[in-house]
């Protein structure tokens, strides 16, 4: 599982603000190329109140 915060770090540095809003935001147009049903991810799935993993 990648944390909401570690990914944001990787990303932007630790600095950044709003970066839960904006994570949201590029998780759902990665999904919408990688998945056959954005709306119901098969490869990156949300974990509630942690952040995303991938599935094989």
């Amino acid at each position: 599982i990648l944390t909401f915060d570690v990914l944001s770090e990787s990303v932007w540095g630790e600095n950044y603000i709003d970066y839960e809003n904006t994570l949201m935001v590029h998780i759902r147009k990665l999904r919408e190329k990688i998945e056959e049903k954005p709306s119901e991810p098969a490869f990156l799935i949300t974990v509630k109140g942690l952040g995303y993993r991938m599935n094989r």
